[in-house]
């Protein structure tokens, strides 16, 4: 079912402008702006991460005929500027069987939620941007922000896939330490993480930096 966000993202459609849904490529600026949500930068590793695994809306025998890995798969559910009007995004709110991502996957976290409607509300655009902070080394502010949207539809208290539960800092040090998750994000084992698409390479940079800053819960 759907749901009101708060006053301040209903701000946010107020201010959103409207385009073609007709993108021939994304949008590359040189800064990323702390108000714009990121279409290559966050919002396809959202349905690559939590919808395009085998069975679901990958590329592959997609459920429903509907591939949810490029931008143009994405847009035939969406009404740019409309997220409350968009399919793709209303059926995160459903529940049960009609959940998405499906159980027993864990249901995107608001945050997940809030940035595909704020990228909806502002015009849905094919856009990107190159800015990539690794002197942070943060992990509430950089590491916790991937885990939780790349990672924790499969590996959540409630779902961990292999044994492995990333739901918190001391779960991340220990899969680090324990269960070869550098090598899963890297690609270098036979159990990549995540399964349908790499990390971006800002991302592995970022966490590189974390780990070798001796994995600091910051």
């Amino acid at each position: 079912m759907k749901r009101l966000f708060t006053s301040a993202v209903a701000v946010l459609m107020l201010s959103a402008c409207t385009h073609d849904p007709i993108n021939p490529g994304p949008d590359h600026s040189h800064s990323c702006h702390p108000d714009t949500v990121y279409f290559v930068n966050e919002v396809l590793p959202l349905f690559t991460a939590n919808c395009a695994s085998s069975g679901c809306h990958g590329d592959t025998n997609p459920a429903d005929g509907l591939s949810l890995t490029t931008y143009d798969g994405i847009m035939d559910e969406v009404k740019a500027g409309n997220p409350n009007n968009s399919e793709v995004y209303e059926v995160l709110f459903e529940t049960g069987n009609d959940q998405m991502p499906p159980p027993p996957a864990a249901p995107l976290d608001s945050l997940s939620k809030w940035k595909i409607y704020t990228w909806i509300a502002q015009g849905a655009q094919n856009n990107s941007c190159s800015d990539c902070d690794t002197a942070s080394g943060s992990f509430s502010q950089t590491i916790l922000p991937i885990i939780q949207s790349q990672c924790q539809s499969c590996h959540s208290s409630g779902n961990a896939s292999g044994g492995v539960v990333l739901s918190d800092h001391a779960h991340v040090v220990a899969a680090v330490n324990n269960s070869g998750l550098v090598a899963a994000i890297h690609r270098m084992n036979n159990s990549p993480m995540p399964p349908a698409a790499s990390l971006s390479d800002c991302e592995l940079a970022q966490f590189d930096k974390w780990i070798a800053d001796g994995m600091p819960n910051n």
